[in-house]
């Protein structure tokens, strides 16, 4: 959409107030600049008013609108909120004494004591022993536990769903084939240019072969290595990928949290009255399965539904704009009016956030303006 030539006279009078209230200005144009400019909007000012204006003057071709747009829309979905930046479920991580104890456990049943002469009867019965032992050669030889899953299922022998599971002979035997294939140099590259995906301790030194991973087992890997490893590797990635639901389930918490200091009833699958989430649907009027991002559906003064509040997060521009796509489609699968909660910094800089804001009606918040949300969800009276 570019800038029209329209004037102030498309705005409603309720539009033109807001704008001039949260401005200052004495002129909806000037306003629309003050906005533009990323001038601040004087206190009190209610930013999903503000929000909803803007949009009704760049749709109305408002001279100025379309550039006021994307400065509120930018403001508005300011989020600092960096989930990298914390961990959550570090409980669930497995201490380097267990991987050191499972390869160990794999090399005493060797017929030499070290994994030099490591063995499918070896891995077979050190499994048996320890369900640590496959997930510990998968990270050898540089494979997640996922990574090692989607390996071994491609070759027609699915994993068990977790590595702590009972396995059979054939799942192990499969997994330590992989393994070794990739430990002893045995993997030829898919892509011309390339070169098969081995673990860096092996694939800077140009190194194959379970002599070298006895060596490292026994004396130990240089600092600078891990700091390589972290490189290549993202340090936490894997375990943020686990625990994204955590996260989630946090973020929907501080949105109860500040529900609760305004004294507004809620249903929502988290918290201390926790509900399913086929409840939730219900509660918002949902047709088929509840969206994945509905965690919370607030209560009007006469206890019927009164917004269904969906929370998403985003720490880059890609994952907001694979988000938004979905979101766009909430609201007119809801029977309740929906709020939206945008966490995470990949929000404010994307075009589809605009969309967003027209879809939700401006009721569009990070968690530097969850107040005005409450504030919002407790001004619904009895229907």
């Amino acid at each position: 959409m570019t800038d029209g030539s329209g004037n102030s006279g498309a705005l409603s009078p309720h539009d033109r107030a807001t704008l001039l209230a949260a401005t200052g200005r004495s002129d909806p144009i000037d306003a629309l600049h003050w906005i533009a400019e990323g001038r601040p909007l004087l206190g009190g000012a209610d930013v999903s008013s503000v929000l909803r204006a803007v949009v009704a003057a760049a749709d109305a071709g408002v001279r100025g609108a379309v550039s006021a747009l994307r400065a509120a829309v930018r403001a508005a979905l300011h989020s600092t909120l960096d989930t990298s930046a914390d961990l959550v479920s570090t409980d669930t991580i497995v201490p380097p004494h267990r991987y050191q104890a499972a390869l160990a456990n794999v090399a005493r049943r060797t017929t030499t004591g070290s994994l030099s002469h490591i063995s499918s009867a070896a891995v077979l019965a050190a499994q048996a022993a320890d369900p640590l032992v496959i997930e510990a050669l998968g990270l050898v030889a540089g494979l997640s536990w996922r990574d090692l899953q989607a390996r071994s299922q491609a070759r027609g022998v699915p994993l068990p769903t977790e590595s702590d599971s009972t396995w059979n002979p054939s799942q192990v035997l499969s997994a330590f084939k992989i393994i070794d294939d990739i430990v002893c140099g045995r993997v030829e590259p898919q892509l011309a240019g390339a070169v098969a995906a081995r673990p860096v301790e092996l694939l800077l030194d140009g190194a194959t072969g379970w002599s070298e991973i006895e060596k490292l087992r026994t004396g130990g890997v240089s600092y600078g290595t891990l700091l390589a490893q972290r490189d290549v590797g993202s340090a936490w990635s894997a375990h943020r990928n686990r625990s994204n639901n955590e996260i989630s389930k946090l973020m929907v918490k501080r949105v109860l949290a500040t529900l609760d200091e305004a004294d507004v009833g809620y249903w929502s699958t988290e918290g201390d009255a926790r509900v399913a989430k086929v409840l939730l649907g219900a509660n918002a009027g949902v047709q088929g399965r509840p969206p994945g991002q509905l965690s919370v559906v607030t209560r009007r003064k006469d206890g019927t539904a009164g917004y269904a509040v969906l929370i998403a997060i985003a720490r880059d521009g890609g994952t907001a704009r694979k988000t938004a796509a979905t979101l766009l489609q909430l609201p007119q699968k809801l029977n309740v009016p929906a709020v939206l909660v945008l966490f995470g910094t990949g929000w404010a800089d994307r075009g589809e956030s605009d969309d967003l804001v027209r879809a939700y009606n401006g009721r569009v918040y990070t968690e530097h303006t969850l107040t005005d949300l409450a504030f919002l969800a407790a001004s619904v009276g009895s229907a």
